[in-house]
C-alpha cells in the first residue's frame, strides 16, 4: 500500500470544533441581543395593552354599578323623606286642629249677636257668612262626651271601654323595667308625633305588663290615643317594631291592645276557635279573622260572624251563600261551636 494513498480521517479536527462553538456563541448572543432589544419590548407592550383593557372594563363595569346603586339609593331615601314629610304633616295638621279646638274651648263664651233682619240662621253660626265653624260645633253646639266611668247598673261584661288608655304584653311574659319600656314607647310617641307629657305609664317597676293612660280633657286624651295607636300600623296588616330590653340589653317584643271589655274579649277568643272548626271542614279554603267585629272572611267575603248574647251565649251569623260555595255544613259547624260556647273545650 506503499503506492497508495493513506485513507482520510473523517473524524473532525480540533480547529473544526472549535471554530464552530464560536460560531454558535456568536449566533446565541445575537439572537439574544435581537430578542431583548425587538421581540421582548413587543412582548412587554402587548402585555401592557392588555392588562390596561382589562382594567378599562373592570374600572367601567364596576363605576357603572356603583353609579346604579347610588341612584337607586338616592330614589329610595327621596321616597323615605317624602313618606316622613308626610306622616309629620298629617299629625302636624292633627296637632294645629287640637291647638284651635282647645283655645275655642277654653275661651270666654262671646255674647251672642242679634239676628240680621230678613236672615235666618241656624244655632250656632257664623253672623258674617251664615256657615257654622268646627271650633263652634264642638266647643257649643256638641254635647260633652259621657265620663268613661261606668255606673252600677252596667254589667262588667258590657262596660264601656276606655278610649284614653292602651295596654302592652310582653312576649312571653318576659319582664322588663318600667323605666326602660317607658324609654321604648316614648320613641314611638315621637314617631307619633306627641310628646312624653301627653301620657303616663302605669306598672310595677319590673313587669310583664303595662298601661299607657293618656292625660287631660277626655276629648282630646281620646284623640290622642287613637293618634297613637294608629301610628303603629304600617298596613295589610303589618306594625311597627315594638321592643323594649330587658336588664340583659335584649329587646324583648310588646304588643299594645286597646281596653276591651269582657264581651268583646270573648267575640275574639270564640271567633278564633270557630275559625279552627272551618278550616276542618273546609281544607281548601283560606280564612282570616277579623277580630273587632267577630267575623271570618274566605277571601273577600265574610263567611260567618260571633254574636255574644250573653256572658255564657253565643250564635252565628251565616252568609249562606258563601257557606254554600265553600261546601260548610252549618249544622256540624254549629254543633262543635256550640259545644266549645258550653263547655270552653272543643266537642268530640
Amino acid at each position: 500500500m506503499s503506492g497508495l494513498e493513506k485513507p482520510r480521517s473523517r473524524s473532525p479536527r480540533t480547529g473544526d470544533k472549535k471554530d464552530e462553538h464560536e460560531e454558535v456563541s456568536e449566533l446565541e448572543a445575537k439572537m439574544l441581543d435581537m430578542w431583548n432589544k425587538t421581540i421582548e419590548p413587543l412582548m412587554q407592550e402587548k402585555h401592557d395593552a392588555v392588562v390596561k383593557g382589562i382594567q378599562g372594563m373592570v374600572v367601567g363595569l364596576v363605576s357603572g354599578e356603583v353609579t346604579r346603586i347610588e341612584t337607586k339609593v338616592v330614589g329610595l331615601e327621596t321616597k323615605v323623606d317624602s313618606g316622613f314629610e308626610d306622616v309629620n304633616k298629617k299629625f302636624g295638621n292633627v296637632n294645629l286642629a287640637l291647638e284651635r279646638i282647645e283655645k275655642a274651648i277654653s275661651a270666654p263664651p262671646a255674647s251672642p249677636l242679634p239676628k240680621p233682619q230678613g236672615g235666618s240662621q241656624g244655632s250656632g253660626a257664623d253672623s258674617s257668612n251664615g256657615v257654622q265653624s268646627y271650633a263652634s260645633i264642638v266647643a257649643s253646639s256638641s254635647p260633652l262626651p259621657q265620663p268613661v266611668a261606668n255606673d252600677v247598673t252596667t254589667p262588667s261584661f258590657n262596660r264601656k271601654a276606655n278610649p284614653t288608655k292602651l295596654f302592652a304584653n310582653l312576649h312571653g311574659k318576659e319582664k322588663v323595667s318600667k323605666s326602660k319600656f317607658k324609654d321604648a314607647i316614648i320613641a314611638l310617641a315621637l314617631e307619633a308625633n306627641l310628646k312624653e307629657t301627653d301620657f303616663e305609664i302605669i306598672g310595677d317597676n319590673l313587669d310583664d305588663r303595662f298601661e299607657m293612660q293618656f292625660l287631660g280633657d277626655l276629648r282630646f286624651s281620646a284623640v290622642k290615643t287613637l293618634q297613637f295607636y294608629e301610628s303603629l300600623k304600617l298596613g295589610r296588616g303589618k306594625w311597627k317594631p315594638q321592643f323594649a330590653n330587658n336588664d340583659a340589653g335584649t329587646p324583648i317584643q310588646f304588643y299594645i291592645a286597646p281596653d276591651k271589655n269582657p264581651c268583646q274579649m270573648r267575640k275574639e277568643i270564640l271567633c278564633k276557635h270557630l275559625k279552627g272548626i272551618l278550616v276542618g271542614l273546609a281544607p281548601n279554603a283560606e280564612f282570616f279573622v277579623k277580630k273587632d267585629t267577630g267575623s271570618i272572611y274566605a277571601g273577600n267575603r265574610v263567611v260567618v260572624s260571633v254574636i255574644i248574647t250573653g256572658p255564657e251565649s253565643a250564635r252565628l251569623d251565616w252568609c249562606h251563600a258563601k257557606r254554600i260555595d265553600l261546601a260548610i255544613d252549618q249544622a256540624e259547624a254549629e254543633t262543635a261551636f256550640g259545644q266549645y260556647v258550653v263547655t270552653g273545650r272543643p266537642g268530640s
